[in-house]
């Protein structure tokens, strides 16, 4: 069996032992990592990579710890994997307090890899969100929006360090980065007057949470 293929199983596992199910359709969850996976390997992600991409909720959303991870899947793949689990709870605050809290602990974990499978996790979860749910898209996209600016712009993205320095040489964005503004750009110019409003106000206040943090 192939790592790719074990790390499946193992995400597969960790998230049907809990029940977990995605929010809209009701499918297995397992869903959404295998997508996530399917991007990241697209874009030439490294087999490490993708078996993050394959784990990156279950510490999250699951019972399996970090040392479990580690002790499957080794030392890069449980660093990628910390890196891009949110760490704030509900005692924490409300949703924007959460929200800068996660995106802070993002701001300073992420690497060049980590970033592509985020941007991953983030081009499928917008696509699902905006086909389903505008009133809370309206939420949605203004947090995608800060998080792409403050966690990618101008930041390193890609597989290694070639791919990273190429791109700059030349003197273009990375494919997942601009994949990712499209869709949220495109999501929010589908939003309705009465959820527009509801983005403007939650925009305004978390980049003021994110500023005054």
């Amino acid at each position: 069996m192939s790592s790719i293929s074990e790390a499946h199983m193992f995400a597969a596992g960790a998230h049907g032992g809990v029940g977990q199910k995605r929010k809209y359709t009701g499918e297995d969850y397992i869903n959404h990592p295998v997508a996530v996976r399917e991007i990241v390997a697209l874009h030439d992600g490294t087999v490490e990579m993708q078996i993050a991409a394959l784990l990156h909720d279950v510490v999250e959303d699951t019972n399996v710890t970090i040392e479990m991870v580690r002790d499957h899947f080794g030392e890069r793949v449980a660093e990628m994997v910390q890196a891009l689990t949110n760490i704030a709870r509900p005692e924490d605050g409300n949703r924007i307090q959460r929200f800068i809290i996660n995106v802070r602990e993002l701001e300073q974990n992420l690497d060049m890899q980590t970033r592509m499978i985020k941007l991953a996790d983030l081009l499928d979860n917008t696509s699902s969100i905006v086909s389903r749910d505008p009133e809370f898209s309206a939420i949605y996209l203004a947090e995608k929006e800060l998080m792409l600016d403050v966690l990618f712009n101008g930041k390193e993205i890609g597989a290694n360090a070639d791919v990273v320095e190429y791109m700059e040489r030349i003197g273009i964005e990375h494919p997942l980065l601009l994949s990712a503004m499209a869709k949220v750009t495109e999501g929010i110019a589908l939003l309705k007057p009465v959820h527009i409003k509801r983005y403007e106000k939650h925009k305004s206040l978390i980049w003021s949470a994110w500023e005054a943090a």
